[in-house]
């Protein structure tokens, strides 16, 4: 995907089969305007110098009415600027009472590649600088990952989902189907949170619970390598009480790349003995992620699937190129399961048309809207060439953590404290997905 003046994703033209995604350059909030019912008196008068209070004001655009308009497949640049920026991230710091960043692994990643760092050197660094800015906790985003995974497994045995089940944890995806085929695809997204979500869950309910903290008195804030993680921050939850957001501000990895340029110091952290899910980055431990860099799901479902099947079953890989995969359990000549990792737009529409035509035949997809994955988006550090960006992607893919049954068992020891803290807690870890109408001003306003 090639980037853009800020890499924001914008409108999506159904009829392009590139993944090349242009900047919205035309917001239609604007012509949405209000009816009102006025009587009028026409009558001849003398012309007045006085100004019509009625004159047109300034439309002022949220995070929230992009999510309520179809104008755009995902969002709005100039609004995620205005409301997700690392000048707001700064000045929301500076008035918090307890902060909290919690840090994915792709950004980690990037950054680590282009310091010539391992991970654990890059984690350091990045906790360290956050932790000197009056930061109490730096956090691993994948430790919400694993919770994802576990419940989308539990969810793909029991669900009453039509199949295939897509993954609801690429924002854009989730954009692109409430937009534009909302009947169709949303029957089939997981009700999972993200692991963002999950994180900002954990956050505003359980570490509040337990540091008996207000979650609007938390400053919550994630670092990204998708801008649409922004718009993702902004969607409201049934769940969640309704006068706080769980993430308040998310940063790209190219935003915080600047951060740790200008805020970088010499000072090193104090390490612990025994690391938690609160201090293992300072400690540079970053959390494994098996199955690639996009989250690992499908090879979740499948490595699950396997493990507590009773047939013998071998699987079978299909690999296309690094946007499209299939895997399939199959016992003898029978197929038990079948899986795809699909990215980037062009296989989304393909998937899409397939599933008009009754022709989708998976039962679970690993779907992302970037080509290559999560690790290719647009917040993340990019090459000036395609040629480079390929080549620092091929190289980040290489960057490997370690394994990390002690954070599962610690994922565990959580969900138990949590259940006690608040019984209700399961009611924060789904979510649901709504069709977006379109107006008869979206109809005119766009074309795909």
């Amino acid at each position: 995907m090639d980037d853009d003046g800020f890499g924001f994703s914008g409108i999506i033209k159904i009829s392009n089969v590139s993944d090349f995604i242009a900047p919205s350059q035309a917001c239609i909030l604007p012509l949405q305007s209000k009816e009102s019912d006025m009587e009028v008196q026409i009558r001849v008068r003398n012309r007045s110098k006085k100004i019509d209070d009625n004159t047109m004001k300034k439309v002022a655009v949220t995070l929230k009415d992009c999510l309520a308009c179809s104008g755009c497949i995902t969002s709005a640049e100039t609004v995620l600027i205005k409301e997700q920026s690392k000048t707001k991230f700064l000045e929301s710091l500076a008035g918090a009472h307890l902060s909290v960043v919690t840090v994915s692994p792709q950004s980690i990643a990037s950054i680590a590649h282009k310091r010539g760092y391992q991970l654990s050197e890059a984690a350091k660094l990045i906790a360290r600088v956050f932790k000197n800015m009056g930061i109490k906790y730096v956090v691993d985003s994948s430790f919400g990952r694993l919770l994802t995974l576990s419940l989308s497994y539990d969810e793909f045995k029991k669900t009453q989902l039509q199949r295939p089940v897509f993954t609801g944890v690429c924002p854009g995806f989730v954009c692109y189907a409430e937009k534009t085929h909302g009947k169709l695809l949303i029957p089939h997204i997981s009700r999972v949170r993200s692991p963002q979500a999950m994180m900002g869950a954990l956050v505003k309910d359980y570490l509040a619970r337990k540091l008996d903290v207000r979650p609007e008195k938390i400053f919550h804030a994630s670092v990204m390598p998708c801008f649409d993680k922004k718009l993702e921050a902004a969607r409201s939850h049934s769940g969640n009480h309704s006068y706080y957001r769980e993430v308040d501000c998310v940063l790209s990895t190219g935003e915080v790349d600047e951060i740790l340029d200008e805020y970088n110091t010499a000072e090193n952290l104090f390490v612990s003995e025994k690391i938690n899910w609160l201090n293992a980055l300072e400690n540079g431990k970053v959390i494994n992620s098996e199955g690639g860099s996009s989250g690992g799901y499908a090879e979740y479902i499948v490595k699950k699937f396997v493990a507590e099947s009773e047939r013998p079953v071998q699987l079978k890989r299909t690999t296309k190129d690094k946007n499209w995969e299939i895997i399939e359990a199959v016992d003898k000549e029978t197929k038990v399961l079948t899986v795809a990792k699909c990215y980037g737009f062009r296989n989304i529409q393909n998937q899409v048309q397939k599933l008009k035509r009754s022709k989708c035949d998976y039962d679970y997809i690993e779907i992302m809207a970037c080509p290559s994955g999560c690790i290719n988006g647009g917040g993340q550090i990019r090459g000036a060439s395609s040629e480079e960006r390929k080549q620092i992607l091929d190289a980040i893919e290489l960057l490997s953590s370690d394994d990390s049954p002690e954070m599962e068992e610690e994922l565990e020891r959580v969900k138990k404290e949590w259940s006690i803290l608040n019984p209700d807690w399961m009611n924060l870890l789904y979510t649901q997905y709504h069709a977006v109408e379109k107006s008869e001003a979206d109809r005119i306003s766009t074309n795909w």
